[in-house]
């Protein structure tokens, strides 16, 4: 089994439903031929260099994998065959100095999605609200005076 890479750029009209099951189907091809998806990276929305079949932004999502080389063929026949997926780039990751940068860049995406999650559960777990401030009311400064004319 060899080490790849996978970006996929989809159409950004797909709704949020569409795109998780399109994610999902592209998943799915990668395992039905025997490979194992080491980590993953959704890098979301963004604005393409270029238009795309009249599409200026593209949700992006790339893919860290291993699998036998044969498959990748058969793999990148369907992604053209997805009307969804705008463009699609797979790296080859095969000398041992490649397969050292593709384990790192997985460490680096497992930590930046980790982190991502912790943020996100961090914003929805609800705020714990602050003891409440004794009854007694803080005395006043007096105020001061000043002369204008002298």
């Amino acid at each position: 089994m060899r080490h790849y890479e996978n970006l996929v750029i989809l159409k950004p009209t797909l709704t949020a439903e569409e795109m998780n099951a399109a994610i999902a189907q592209i998943e799915n091809n990668i395992t039905k031929d025997g490979g194992e998806i080491v980590a993953r990276d959704a890098k979301g929305m963004k604005r393409l260099a270029y238009e795309i079949n009249k599409n200026a932004r593209g949700y992006f999502h790339i893919m860290y994998f291993k699998i036998a080389p044969t498959a990748i063929e058969e793999i990148e026949r369907l992604y053209r065959i997805n009307e969804d997926v705008l463009r699609f780039v797979t790296v080859k990751y095969d000398s041992k100095r490649e397969v050292k940068a593709w384990n790192e860049l997985v460490v680096k995406t497992e930590k930046a999605t980790e982190a991502r999650a912790a943020a996100a559960a961090k914003a929805a777990a609800p705020k714990e609200e602050a003891a409440p401030v004794a009854a007694t009311p803080a005395p006043e400064a007096p105020a001061e005076e000043t002369q204008a004319d002298a």
